[in-house]
């Protein structure tokens, strides 16, 4: 099977910009039905470029650099195909495919650019060479291994001359006199404000002071009054504290006051007990049925009806983690207490009214009175007119853009934070 001369990477974009994508032939030109099984990548005819069908190597290398302005790694076009192919799945899923075969696989960083860019949302800058500027790239048929040895040779021709051959020196760093000075006038000019550590040191030295006399004192007279008060009887005056208001902790355990989030059991729900802790601590939405069946791969056949949610965010002093607890029913509500309702702060509903049966309020005008409700919808549906009149706010999540995912968790835990506890 000859191989044409039309450049791979033109090639491959202007099928997927005509919606007439290659498909996959073996070594005997017989369909393949994935990439580690083909051999070629075949393409229809193509306005301005060919007029015949054509087949290309799959480990064909194209002008697309791995690296920013790099001239010498490039992208194959089965990895570039593989990478639009996959543009839909987990990163999971995509590395696993491009591991089959050893056939590799655009780095998670660049597959979004290569995306855009087999698509026409961008024009690769940076990282698609100008044709006959990558020296043999595109245009040997050979193995990515073979096109990699001659390269050099090529890229050395390519950019002989004195200027490009010898590294840049790398020039001293000079002080700048005025710039000095001008940071000395300025330091003298600054008032320093004080804290609760400042305050407890002298002005003088830095050394802290002593506050032990005072303490002294203070505490000698206290002694001294307890003393006066029993001398004089005041001890069978003296009011009876009961063992539960001496130490509350002993008392009664001390409730915990983790948040909880209720979403519907619904089968349609975007978002399930199967895919939720992903959204919300990593930002990344994944299919419930994929969800389900990564976790059946790994022996869980049913979905937990309790799921742990930590929230992780920047403070002053470091991260803050915050503990959430996400149920899908009343049953596991239950579990914990009876003041369970007055810790849920966000219902998640579908829009279907048997969802709030068993609750605390039955009627979403009223349970959307008193805590938060969030309706999730795919990014090009239309307003569901059911949900208008619940005081809830939609949102929605696209379902090819997964770099969006992590804005509508940050907007989730916005509104979630905003919203009052009963």
């Amino acid at each position: 099977m000859a191989v044409s001369s039309p450049d791979p990477l033109d090639l491959l974009r202007q099928s997927i910009l005509s919606s007439t994508p290659p498909t996959l032939l073996t070594e005997s030109s017989s369909p393949a039905s994935t990439l580690a099984e083909a051999s070629f990548l075949s393409f229809g005819p193509i306005a301005h470029l060919t007029d015949s069908p054509t087949s290309i190597p799959k480990d064909a290398p194209t002008r697309y650099t791995s690296k920013a302005g790099s001239r010498d790694e490039f992208y194959t076009i089965g990895q570039l195909w593989l990478a639009w192919s996959e543009r839909e799945s987990g990163v999971r899923d995509y590395l696993m495919k491009g591991q089959a075969g050893s056939i590799g696989y655009v780095a998670i960083t660049d597959r979004r650019g290569v995306v855009e860019y087999l698509t026409g949302e961008n024009q690769g800058a940076g990282r698609v060479l100008a044709k006959g500027d990558q020296g043999q790239a595109g245009q040997v048929p050979s193995a990515a291994s073979a096109t990699a040895e001659a390269l050099p040779s090529a890229l050395e021709s390519a950019e002989a001359g004195p200027s490009r051959s010898a590294a840049p020196v790398k020039r001293k760093y000079e002080v700048d006199v005025a710039d000095r000075e001008f940071c000395k006038k300025l330091r003298a000019e600054e008032i320093e404000l004080r804290d609760r550590n400042s305050v407890l040191r002298s002005s003088g030295d830095g050394k802290v002071n002593n506050f032990e006399t005072f303490l002294k004192t203070v505490m000698i007279e206290k002694i001294r009054a307890l003393r006066s008060s029993f001398d004089k009887g005041g001890s069978k005056n003296a009011p009876v504290v009961s063992q539960s208001q001496a130490d509350p902790m002993r008392a009664k355990k001390a409730r915990s006051n983790n948040p909880i989030i209720i979403i519907s059991s619904s089968p349609t729900s975007l978002i399930t007990m199967w895919n939720i802790k992903k959204f919300l601590e990593q930002g990344i939405f994944e299919p419930s049925e994929v969800a389900r069946q990564n976790e059946a791969s790994q022996g869980n056949i049913r979905a937990e009806d309790m799921v742990p949610i930590l929230r992780k965010r920047g403070g002053p002093h470091g991260d803050v983690i915050s503990k959430y607890y996400v149920v899908d029913g009343v049953e596991a509500l239950q579990k914990f207490g009876q003041d369970a309702w007055d810790r849920v702060i966000c219902v998640v509903t579908t829009g279907q009214a048997w969802q709030f049966k068993p609750y605390k309020w039955q009627d979403p005008r009223v349970l959307f009175r008193n805590v938060k409700g969030i309706y999730f919808q795919w990014h090009n549906e239309p307003v569901n007119p059911t949900v208008k009149d619940w005081n809830v706010t939609e949102m929605r999540i696209d379902k090819n853009r997964r770099h969006t995912d992590r804005q509508v968790v940050a907007d989730l835990w916005r509104i979630l934070d905003g919203a009052k506890r009963r």
